[in-house]
Order: C-alpha cells, then structure tokens, then sequence
C-alpha cells in the first residue's frame, strides 16, 4: 500500500484520537447507563418506601384491629398499586419483569390476605361478644343459686377471669389455664345445659384466635416478601450501578493505558516513517559532500519523498557526468600545460645552445678577421697562435654540437640504463649555464660530490 506522508501523519493521529473517541463514547454509554440506573434505583426505593408505608399501617391495624387503620392500609396498597400501573414497561422490563410480576402478585396475596383477616378480626369480635355475653349468663344463672353440684360463684368468676386473661393475652399459657377451668366445670357439672353454651363459644373463640393468628403470620410473612422483592431490586439496582462504574473505571484506565503506550508508539513510528528518507537523503548528502559521487538515494517509499529523491538522484547523475567532463578537462588541460612547459624547456635549452654556440664561433669569426686583415703582417707565433685560438674555439664549438647529438640521439632509444644522476644535472646546468648568465639568473645547486647512479632512461631524464 502507497502511503503518502499526509496519509502517515492522518494514521499516527487518527488512531489514538479514536482510542480516546471510543474510550469515551464507551464511558459516556456506561455514565448513561448509571444514570438510568440510579433512576431505577430511585423507584425501587420509592417502592421500599411504600412498603414500608405498608408495614407501619399493618402495624397499626394489627394493634387496633378497627376499620381506620384498615382503611389507612387499603390506601397504602392501593397507592403503591398505582405507583406500579405509572412505571412504564421499558423500565420494568430494565429492572426485571419478573420481579415486578413477583412484586404485583405479593401485594395482591397481602390485599387478599389483609381483607381476610380484617373480616376474621369482625368474626373474632362477635364471638367475644358471644363468649362475653354467655358468661354473663352462666355468671348470673350461678349467682341465683339455680345450679346443681359444686359450681359456685367464685368458681365462674375465676372462670371469667381466666377468660379475660386469654382476650387480652392470647398465648399458650392463657388458653390452656382458661381451657382447664372450662375442663374443670365439665368434670364438677358434666350435665349442665346452662353451661353448655359458654363452653362451645369458648372454643369458637380459640378457633377464631388461631385462624386470626394463621392470617396474620401469612399477612406478615407476605409483607416481609414485599419488604425482600423491593430490597432486592434496590439492591440489584445497586450492585448494577457499582458494576457500571467499576467498568466505567477498567475502561477509563484501560483507555489511558491504551492511549499512553500506542499513542507515543504510533507518533515514533509514524515519524519515523516520515523522517526516516529524509535522515537517508542527509546522510547521502553528507557523503556527496566528502567526495562520494556514487551515491544514490534508493527508492523505497511511494510518498512524497519518491519524486524528491528521483530528482536528486537525476540532479547526482548530472553531477557525476560534469564531474567527469570536468576531470576530463582538467586532465587535458594539465597535458597541455605539460607539453608548453617542455616546449618552453626545449625553446630555453635551444636558446642556451645557440648562445653557446654563438661566442666561439664570434672569436672563430674575429681571429679569422684579424688574420686576413693583418696577414703580411703577422709573425709565425702570432699566426700560430691566432690558428691556435682557432682550433680551441672549434673544439669548443664541436664539443658543444657533440653534447647537443648526444642528447638529441638519446630520444631516438626508450632502453632503461644505468646513469649517474648528479653527472645529468651538471650537463644539464652547463649546457643553460650561458642562458642564465645572460637572463642574469643565478643557479645555485645542493647535490652531493658523490656520483648517485639510477636506473632510468637517459633522454627522457634530458627532456623532462
């Protein structure tokens, strides 16, 4: 895949913008959803609170057993009812629809059982009423002496004691004193018709406190169901709101790890990726710098820096080619200089000859001059010694054209021989001495007075 720099760059900040993006559009869903949730909560203690409405009411009915304190409970059942019906179905269904079934059918069994009781607490009344009313008879019937045995009126009025005792307590201990007494009245009168109808209305009553009993325990255990179903939702709800939160916070952390760890590795990475061919090209450049010419930038990203480099190595391939020509040219101009410079040996040398050459054959051409002029004149020694003069001029002159064939018959051979360099260096001085002389230079030489053989070629040493 070709990437370009501005795609690199988009890369490296995109992904850890979307790591903080997701991080927190997920952390706003769980916010979100604690907000719901604490609204949850909220009905689920709204509902805990109407239960327990309830319960001080059962409370209170239970102590006085009137149709107040009813009435107080129905408009407590009857008000969480419609507390229920308004809670949408979207918000029961979040909560639990289950427990909202569960919920509705335990205030329906407490009505039910509410209703029920409030009717046995009527029956109840109207069978102490009866009892109350028989023992005023059978306590009236044993006062006017009209009863037979040993039933006497302290006996009843013990009785009616025990019977109170029982009305106003109602436990184990009160029923089985007020049923002994009753058992006892049997035992003294086992016939007694008077008797007999306060002994059937006694045990009604027991039957109608048991079944009071059994319906108020199935009242407070379903009241105590209420008090469970809506603790629990409010605790769910809870527990719910502490998980959210508690991922609320693994995702925040997690997100800031994520954020913390990629975010600096993808910027790295992504600048490297952008400055890594631009490090190549400096280094490439510094190179060039130092005289490597063959260096090339190498093509491996398809970005921006592609064309760069295509152009700088173009920009080289110039370069090297000028380089060349240059060198090329340098290189001809450097045997162009070589060539005047021997050339202009060569003119200093042949000037250096012809001056040499030109003083014996000026004394040549004097004393011949001077001969011919003064010829009759001129004594046998004279003459003698004017030829002398002569023929020493002459053999200057011809050891000087031997010098110049000697050294222009040693380009004619490339052979390598054995040569005395300082012995080269004085002929060479000797045969420019009279130019230097003339050009009023003065050659000073440092060579040593020992001979210094080389192995080299003897014109070419002449020449150069």
């Amino acid at each position: 895949m070709q990437l370009k720099i501005w795609h690199k760059m988009i890369i490296g900040i995109a992904i850890p913008s979307l790591i903080a993006l997701l991080g927190g559009l997920l952390a706003y869903g769980y916010i979100t959803d604690v907000k719901n949730r604490q609204g949850f909560v909220m009905i689920a203690d709204d509902m805990k609170e109407h239960v327990l409405e309830i319960r001080r009411n059962e409370k209170n009915f239970l102590l006085h057993r009137d149709v107040e304190y009813f009435k107080y409970c129905g408009d407590a059942i009857s008000f969480l009812k419609n507390y229920l019906s308004n809670i949408s179905p979207q918000s029961a269904a979040e909560i639990g629809e289950n427990n909202f079934s569960e919920l509705r059918n335990s205030i329906q069994a407490y009505s039910d059982t509410m209703n029920n009781l409030y009717g046995q607490f009527q029956t109840e009344t109207d069978v102490v009423e009866k009892v109350r009313e028989e023992g005023r008879k059978l306590e009236a019937y044993i006062a006017a002496k009209k009863s037979s045995g040993e039933l006497s009126t302290n006996f009843i009025l013990n009785v009616r004691r025990l019977e109170k005792n029982y009305m106003l307590f109602r436990d184990k201990g009160s029923f089985n004193a007020y049923e002994s007494a009753i058992l006892t009245m049997k035992n003294i009168v086992p016939i007694c018709y008077e008797c007999m109808p306060y002994t059937k209305v006694a045990y009604s009553l027991s039957n109608a406190y048991n079944n009071s009993e059994s319906l108020i325990n199935d009242l407070q255990a379903t009241g105590v169901k209420l008090e469970g179903i809506t603790y629990g939702i409010a605790d769910k709800e809870r527990r719910r709101i502490n998980a959210f939160l508690n991922r609320t916070h693994t995702l925040l952390v997690s997100a800031l790890i994520l954020l913390c760890t990629l975010g600096p590795l993808l910027v790295y990475k992504t600048a490297s990726y952008i400055v890594a061919p631009i490090k190549r090209l400096s280094d490439i450049t510094r190179k060039i710098a130092e005289g490597d010419l063959d260096q090339r930038a190498p093509l491996k990203e398809h970005d921006e820096t592609y064309s760069l480099a295509q152009s700088f190595n173009t920009m080289l391939d110039q370069l090297q080619l000028t380089h060349h020509s240059l060198e090329q040219s340098i290189e001809l101009l450097h045997e162009k200089q070589i060539e005047a410079e021997k050339r202009a040996s060569l003119g200093f040398l042949i000037s250096g000859i012809t001056h040499e050459l030109n003083n014996p054959l000026n004394n040549i051409s004097l004393t011949a001059e001077s001969m011919r002029e003064d010829m009759n004149e001129l004594t046998p020694e004279e003459l003698k010694e004017y030829i002398q003069d002569i023929l020493s001029q002459s053999e200057r002159a011809k050891h000087i054209v031997s010098d110049v064939l000697e050294f222009v018959g040693t380009h004619k051979t490339a052979a390598m021989e054995k040569l005395d360099i300082i012995n080269l260096v004085e002929e060479s001085a000797s045969l420019v001495a009279n130019q230097l002389r003339v050009s009023n230079i003065n050659l000073k030489m440092d060579i040593p007075n020992a001979p210094f053989f080389v192995s080299g070629n003897k014109s070419k040493l002449y020449y150069h």
